[in-house]
């Protein structure tokens, strides 16, 4: 019955003692909340016309992000911390000069090259999980680490203006207004969700481009999708992870209410090069180029946030 007694009792001592540690460990650990905006563009290597001119350009673009934060102190000045963000972020992309396009008619498809512009808002949104160690020193807080990001929406909008010639030096024009060889097309994509040789012909009143080339009618929607061009499918064109490092500087207006500034920068590949087109150029036979090259997410961050 003693040995029973001094058993329960040991228990007890260590069941006690464990719950200590299990409150002492939760009072340590801080929630918040956060948001604010994205400045992010794109980096990569630049498609290159015949003379090595640089085609392409990614501007920056303006998101935001909102989210929980979850703070571990091990001191008074340092601990780790946790977030889970929804990110919205993107670039402005442009390109202009060489290019090529193939316009289909009922007996077949013509090749043509010259020039194009595009003009195209990329905008994806994650879903971020960073995790960083910080050191408070009064009222600043210095942090950095890690990230993981998970690509939930992926579009993109905006235009593309192309003047061409056939192998037979015969101008893409527009039919029957003659005179008009500057086709213009819109551009709305969602590169999670279109299908190869998407278009948008007829919906909101919209009606097709009849493009003459060497004595054929090619009908070419006015609103492209993402793979209109692509005449397989060949999967998303950006990655669905995304991950990299971050750090940034807080400045605590009061004990609980901050402003933060951080440099994110992406370390893997965000687009499939299985399905990044080369637009300025194709291969022996006119076959198509896919782009074996690597861009990077980029960005800067702009938050207030309270924790409690």
């Amino acid at each position: 019955m003693a040995i029973l007694f001094k058993s329960i009792s040991r228990s007890a001592v260590l069941l006690t003692a464990l719950l200590f540690i299990g409150y002492g460990a939760v009072a340590q650990i801080k929630y918040g909340f956060k948001t604010g905006l994205n400045f992010s563009r794109f980096q990569g290597t630049s498609e290159l016309d015949n003379q090595g001119n640089s085609l392409e350009k990614w501007d920056n673009s303006t998101g935001f992000h909102i989210g929980m934060t979850f703070a571990y102190k091990f001191t008074d000045r340092f601990g780790v911390r946790g977030e889970f963000l929804y990110s919205k972020r993107g670039a402005k992309y442009s390109y202009e000069g060489q290019a090529y396009r193939f316009f289909k008619h009922n007996a077949g498809q013509v090749y043509t090259t010259g020039n194009a512009r595009y003009l195209i808002n990329v905008n994806n949104s994650y879903l971020d999980i960073p995790v960083m160690a910080f050191g408070k020193f009064k009222h600043f807080e210095i942090y950095g680490g890690g990230y993981v990001g998970i690509l939930v929406a992926s579009t993109g909008e905006g235009s593309l203006r192309y003047s061409g010639k056939t192998a037979l030096g015969n101008n893409a024009y527009v039919n029957p207004n003659t005179s008009e060889t500057e086709l213009n097309f819109n551009l709305n994509h969602n590169y999670r969700r279109d299908d190869p040789g998407e278009g948008t012909a007829n919906s909101d009143n919209e009606t097709a481009i009849n493009v003459k080339v060497d004595g054929f009618i090619a009908e070419t929607p006015k609103t492209m999708g993402a793979y209109y061009d692509y005449p397989e499918d060949k999967g998303a064109l950006y990655n669905t992870l995304d991950f990299g490092v971050v750090g940034g500087l807080s400045y605590y207006i009061s004990s609980a209410l901050y402003i933060s500034g951080r440099v994110q920068y992406g370390l893997s590949d965000i687009t499939n090069n299985k399905a990044d087109l080369a637009k300025a150029r194709t291969g022996d036979g006119q076959s198509l180029i896919y782009r074996d090259d690597k861009d990077q997410n980029f960005m800067i961050q702009a938050s207030v946030g309270f924790s409690f």
